[in-house]
């Protein structure tokens, strides 16, 4: 079977960088209460999973959501801590709930 290798596609779509900005703020001054709700694990060392909760994901695809989280986190704590990220994941409050995370 053939191998496809494709990049992450980083073109803004509508509001991303709009979500993205704000996304970056967060990670970098966290608000007490309210969305987005960030979770960050650390598994094992060097291995990071984020999860962003936030009603503004619903009309986005997943791959664009993951793709906006490692961005605005990279911005908000360089390069060394995102290339420690092995998930990143947006998700909708109903989504979180589902997958057990929050």
């Amino acid at each position: 079977m053939p191998i496809k290798q494709r990049g992450l596609d980083r073109r803004d779509v509508g509001s991303e960088a709009e979500l993205r900005n704000a996304l970056q703020a967060e990670f970098a001054h966290p608000q007490q209460t309210g969305e987005p709700e960030i979770i960050i694990e650390q598994s094992s060392p060097g291995t990071t999973h984020l999860y962003v909760i936030w009603s503004r994901w619903d009309d986005l695809e997943q791959v664009v959501r993951s793709r906006i989280v490692l961005d605005a986190f990279a911005a908000a704590r360089g390069e060394a801590e995102a290339l420690q990220v092995t998930i990143s994941m947006g998700l909708t409050p109903a989504e979180a709930v589902r997958l057990g995370i929050g």
